[in-house]
């Protein structure tokens, strides 16, 4: 001990030790201990496709471009699509929005998506023996297929139509997804191994029964028939599906439609209606029954729609179709105001006595909603109930009956394939996204039972539990999480969502999003209408990300600790902590940013 004094009396004398703190093991006075916990951002658990976003954003924020490449292709096969096409959920979820503005996700998403498709890739090697067949090459089909195919199975696609890519292809305009993106997408899934057979219809140019040489079949048909409104007078050949007449612009048609089109609906496909009768030279408004508040559509879409001048005119539907010598005149419609809300959780639509009114139309396209075509499927497919599920939640085994299998992976006739469907025949939420999800689903499902059947005689493969495979607790599964070979070290891994409130946002600087660019709306045509965001941008937007829930390594835990108990591990993953010294004041979990470390009780 050695004592100093200053020269001024009015300093009080100071006692300095030589000694090092290391000395009073500080750790002995603590009840609460932290914990480093690999969280979910809430992005991944909103994801309906189930991506790792925070993973591969970081992954980019670090650099590692082929890392978030290959994490982000694990969950979704098409990323340059859905960076396009998506309605993202995620953004809505994420912790930034609470701060300044969410990560533009689906910006991001395409930039890499778009990167991937210009990089060469590798055949999956066909490591089992079992064949299977997947009837529909939609989002759903092309997800079951290009994950089973990765998994090591051959995989034989069968469409009725000429191209695959089913509602990818015949439903979405080419200026929101341009054909060249969609035919390279395709092509990596048919270069990873899987067989394309189009113009092939099971059920019409081959029987069901002929499937029975594959082990699995995965069904996937998509919902393709427009919904009629019930409406007097919409017998006129000037109303006309919306569906329908999408699928003849994408196939290059170029219909008649006159100088002034309405279109009936307020979801995606009536948007993509009106934006498209307005390439073809056509005044267009959208007549929708609800407020724009409660528009299903993507809410982007509808902006653009907007800024290519479409009229919206809401709270009103169609009372009937006028029409004289022969030609369509317009629409009778009926003022609507919104009473309760219905089975959807919105309110419904109630029609007004008073208040009616007319409009002027050439051609009215409806579009509101889509049905499963049950004469594509076989006769004994329960789309109208009865449906079994197996542990995933969404896959039917069983639609032929010679087929009993109650549960995927339980099947009573091991002679007969496998039958499994996903998407919108069995009931899913009509998105892209939600259809990637549901092949994903449906991969781990089909091969979860190959594997159960395959071990049954040792019992060798035991089944994770589902909680295990999703992100949170209403989050999409992993296929990550279900090949068990995650490519990112996690430390305690915990499948709690983080909320804003845990984060600490004093350590994060206000960014602007970096928003889409557009081409010029004035002169709308058939060209990409939605340009992105350059690849520099979007490694900027991915370090907006804030990374919630996961540790980033950025020593702010380490700076803080007062006891110098927080040091980097050898392997330089993370940080240990010294509980010989740790006096559990939590000032690393109040500190963390990302919210990554909790304080748990001693002994616990």
């Amino acid at each position: 001990m050695s004592e100093w004094i200053t020269g001024d009396d009015s300093v009080p004398r100071l006692a300095m030790s030589e000694t090092s703190t290391r000395v009073n093991h500080t750790g002995s006075w603590k009840y609460l201990r932290p914990a480093y916990r690999d969280m979910v951002a809430p992005c991944n658990e909103a994801c309906p496709v189930g991506i790792d976003i925070e993973g591969y954003m970081n992954l980019l924020r670090e650099g590692r471009i082929a890392e978030a490449a290959d994490l982000l292709l694990r969950e979704n096969p098409m990323p340059a699509v859905t960076g396009r096409v998506c309605h993202h959920p995620c953004e809505l979820s994420c912790n930034r929005r609470r701060f300044d503005d969410a990560v533009s996700i689906h910006a991001v998403e395409r930039a890499l998506g778009d990167r991937v498709l210009e990089a060469t890739d590798e055949r999956s090697p066909i490591t089992h023996d079992e064949r299977i067949a997947v009837v529909g090459s939609g989002p759903a089909g092309l997800a079951c297929a290009w994950h089973l195919a990765r998994a090591g199975y051959a995989v034989t696609v069968f469409d009725d139509a000429i191209e695959p890519g089913g509602m990818l292809r015949q439903g979405i305009p080419g200026y929101r997804l341009p054909r060249r993106v969609l035919d390279a997408q395709i092509d990596r899934i048919r270069r990873a191994g899987v067989e394309f057979r189009c113009g092939v219809r099971v059920g019409h140019d081959i029987d069901w029964d002929e499937l029975g040489e594959f082990d699995a079949v995965f069904v996937a048909t998509g919902a393709h028939r427009g919904r009629g409104l019930n409406v007097p007078g919409e017998d006129h050949e000037g109303v006309r599906s919306g569906l329908a007449f999408l699928k003849e612009v994408n196939r290059h048609g170029r219909p008649c439609i006159g100088g002034r089109v309405i279109v009936i609906g307020g979801g995606n496909t009536a948007i993509d209606c009106a934006r498209t009768a307005t390439r073809l030279g056509a005044r267009s408004l959208v007549l929708y029954r609800r407020t724009r508040e409660e528009m299903p559509a993507i809410a982007d879409e509808v902006a653009d729609a907007e800024r290519e001048g479409i009229e919206f005119e809401f709270l009103a539907a169609p009372a009937s179709f006028i029409s004289s010598d022969g030609r369509l005149r317009g629409v009778e419609c009926v003022r609507m105001t919104l009473g309760e809300p219905d089975a959807s959780g919105r309110r419904s639509p109630v029609p007004l006595a008073h208040g009616g009114f007319g409009l002027a139309a050439d051609t009215v396209l409806t579009a509101t909603g889509e049905d499963i075509d049950a004469a594509a499927l076989p006769a004994s497919f329960p789309v109208n109930g009865g449906v079994k599920t197996g542990y995933l939640g969404n896959v039917v085994a069983g639609p032929i009956e010679s087929n009993t299998a109650a549960e995927a992976g339980s099947p009573t006739d091991v002679e007969r394939p496998l039958f499994f469907a996903g998407g919108d025949v069995a009931g899913d939420e009509r998105t892209v996204a939600h259809a990637l999800g549901a092949g994903k689903r449906a991969a781990i499902g089909i091969d979860d039972a190959l594997r159960t059947r395959r071990s049954a005689a040792n019992g060798t493969f035991t089944t994770p539990r589902i909680e295990q495979l999703r992100y949170g607790a209403n989050g999409n599964t992993s296929m990550t999480r279900w090949r068990g070979d995650d490519p990112v070290v996690r430390t305690s891994p915990v499948n709690d969502v983080v909320a804003f409130d845990r984060l600490n946002a004093a350590h994060f600087e206000h960014a602007s999003r970096h928003e889409d660019r557009h081409a010029d709306a004035r002169w709308p045509d058939f060209r990409e209408a939605n340009l992105g965001i350059a690849w520099d941008t979007a490694i900027e937007e991915a370090k907006r990300c804030f990374n919630c829930g996961v540790c980033n390594q950025c020593e702010l835990c380490l700076i803080f600790c007062a006891d110098v108990a927080i040091s980097r591990n050898a392997a330089g993953t993370g940080f240990d902590i010294d509980l010989e010294y740790c006096k559990g004041c939590g000032v690393c979990a109040e500190e963390c940013p990302r919210g990554a470390i909790e304080m748990t009780r001693e002994g616990l």
